[in-house]
């Protein structure tokens, strides 16, 4: 096992949303798009950043459609749900906003709460769906597209290099007879200091692609070894060239609670 980054470098932050149907001809078994505004009540949470919004009103055949602006090649999704959903998704992708569609990946296995990173079909297209195929996706929080040539972005740290922790904001006060009392502010989250000591040039190039595209702005995944993580950088990224081509680093990763 690794310790692992999964990060959108392919616009899924910044893809047009639209929502619509899928429809199948019964004779020559095809799929095609049609949009619709009125069958998905909040399609744009798909890509909101935020894994607390659930997609309302996604029904059997219901859609939501992602247009990157141009071909973007695509390999991996990885989905979020806020419950154990036992729906079937499908994944679709055409070169065009409506017709005819190819039909990537049909998962029906149950989908866990939280992060789901499904591996689909290595294709180049504009338009890709993900379909709500036999019944209900009442669970649903976010989707992320993305190309890896691996499985994520492999830190090289061992548990010595991760210091974990939990910051929290209370209130304290106090009532007309000097009765102390505390009230909690916002959600806890947790904070990771990750000391990478030796990068390669080609993983540097990585990591300043995440801050210079994501920032403290966009999300990405960080996997601990166990669970995935919903994270974002809190601070700029400083490298030390400890060899040739070769650098240490320290990732500072905020939670999202």
């Amino acid at each position: 096992m690794a310790h692992k980054l999964y990060y959108d470098n392919v616009g899924s932050y910044s893809a047009t949303i639209a929502d619509g149907t899928v429809t199948t001809d019964g004779e020559l078994l095809t799929q095609s798009f049609s949009a619709s505004s009125n069958t998905i009540t909040n399609e744009s949470a798909i890509s909101d950043g935020d894994t607390n919004v659930v997609i309302s009103s996604f029904g059997t055949t219901d859609a939501i459609q992602f247009n990157f602006g141009s071909a973007k090649t695509i390999n991996r999704v990885a989905v979020h749900f806020n419950a154990v959903e036992t729906g079937t998704l499908r994944i679709l992708h055409d070169s065009a906003a409506s017709g005819t569609l190819s039909v990537n990946q049909t998962i029906t296995d149950n989908f866990t709460a939280g992060w789901n990173i499904i591996s689909l079909t290595s294709q180049s297209m504009q338009y890709w769906i993900i379909e709500s195929e036999d019944s209900t996706i009442s669970t649903i929080t976010e989707a992320m597209f993305f190309h890896t040539t691996d499985n994520g972005l492999e830190l090289p740290i061992d548990g010595a290099g991760v210091t974990i922790n939990e910051p929290y904001n209370t209130f304290t006060g106090s009532t007309y007879n000097n009765t102390e009392f505390t009230n909690k502010v916002d959600d806890t989250y947790k904070n990771w200091q990750l000391k990478i000591p030796l990068l390669t040039e080609s993983d540097k190039t990585t990591l300043e692609t995440i801050q210079s595209t994501h920032s403290n702005l966009y999300p990405f995944l960080y996997y601990d070894e166990s669970t995935y993580h919903t994270v974002r950088l809190s601070k700029p990224l400083v490298f030390n060239q400890v060899a040739t081509n070769t650098y240490s680093t320290t990732l500072s990763l905020q939670g999202q609670a």
